[in-house]
């Protein structure tokens, strides 16, 4: 079963697709990087935005 993120980040409507939640924390990643350089991706942040991670 796939695991996806709807981004957060009001205003955003991205959304990431994985095989796995590492997966999916890995282009999450990548996304805040680019879409939301003023993110800080601390441990808590990470946290939050794992708990927001569903199975599809």
């Amino acid at each position: 079963m796939s695991k996806r993120l709807d981004c957060p980040m009001e205003g955003c409507h991205a959304s990431i697709e994985g095989e796995s939640e590492a997966e999916v924390m890995a282009q999450a990643e990548e996304h805040a990087a680019t879409a939301h350089p003023e993110l800080t991706l601390d441990e808590e942040t990470a946290a939050s935005i794992r708990s927001k991670i569903v199975e599809v």
